[in-house]
């Protein structure tokens, strides 16, 4: 298996020798990974060992202390990344930004932070928050969209598995107006979304069904895998909300990024410190 350790400052080096050390690890040859190995600089570097195995509470352990992240994976590299929008490839949950427009903000604030915890059911809430929002002008959706931000490090690792051939895909609960923006921003190859029903130029309160949830990201993560003939090995998903957690436990590498405690319980891997530039590591070139 290969661990990959990301680095940005010494005390991060220094977490890895001690987890070598105290592991009888020494024996094994560290590769320094930098940001110009890739095709768009990482803001970090990354080292990484082919090990036979190690005790992943004590990397777990050493790598929260220190501040950093890891990867502890397999020799398969990815070939499909799915990928959840809000509060994954951008800073904002979409939902909360039209009710700030409705000025409703912090009502379904509320409710969007129980959904994502797990507290909720999604699609039940989703249609409560959904219905609040009824009267809101199309004409306002723009500005919403201008007012929206990329996490940072997207558009670095977006471009690097790109580079590498990766298929690319967004499976959000979010909304199409928004989501397809993104996808093009990030050259997306396909964006799955939830479309906002208007009316006389009016939202109404209501998404033309299906209402994309936690069992549509696990279907086309599947569905798209069989269609390029891979592995599930070889998927990755990155999310940060109970309702990613059916990819993220499916794919080879899910990936829970800066995520809900439920999430990054169940998840297999976590980016909790570097931003998401750091998975680029996860490609050959």
């Amino acid at each position: 298996m290969r661990l990959l350790w990301f680095t940005s400052d010494a005390i991060h080096g220094e977490a890895l020798d001690a987890v070598l050390r105290d592991a009888h690890l020494g024996k094994y040859e560290k590769r320094h990974r930098q940001p110009h190995d890739l095709l768009v600089p990482p803001t970090c570097d990354c080292i990484e060992l082919l090990i036979d195995t190690i005790d992943q509470s004590l990397v777990a352990s050493r790598a929260d202390k220190a501040n950093t992240d890891y990867l502890l994976v397999g020799e398969e590299r990815p070939k499909l990344a799915l990928f959840d929008m809000d509060s994954t490839l951008i800073q904002q949950e979409v939902i909360d930004q039209l009710a700030t427009a409705c000025g409703l903000g912090d009502e379904v604030s509320a409710i969007t932070e129980r959904a994502m915890r797990g507290e909720l059911d999604f699609i039940s809430s989703f249609t409560e928050r959904l219905g609040l929002l009824r009267g809101l002008a199309v004409s306002e959706l723009d500005d919403v969209y201008q007012s929206l931000t990329l996490m940072p490090g997207a558009e670095i690792l977006t471009a690097n598995l790109a580079g590498a051939g990766v298929r690319l895909g967004i499976v959000s609960g979010g909304f199409s107006y928004f989501a397809d923006q993104v996808g093009d921003r990030l050259g997306m190859d396909f964006v799955l979304s939830n479309t906002l029903e208007c009316e006389n130029g009016y939202v109404t309160g209501r998404v033309v069904p299906p209402i994309i949830d936690g069992s549509t990201k696990l279907e086309t993560l599947k569905s798209e895998a069989s269609t390029l003939g891979i592995e599930m090995l070889e998927t990755m998903a990155i999310g940060d909300g109970a309702n990613d957690i059916p990819m993220l436990t499916a794919s080879g590498i899910g990936v829970a990024h800066h995520a809900k405690p439920r999430v990054r319980e169940e998840a297999n891997h976590c980016l909790n410190h570097h931003d998401l530039s750091a998975l680029s590591y996860l490609v050959k070139f």
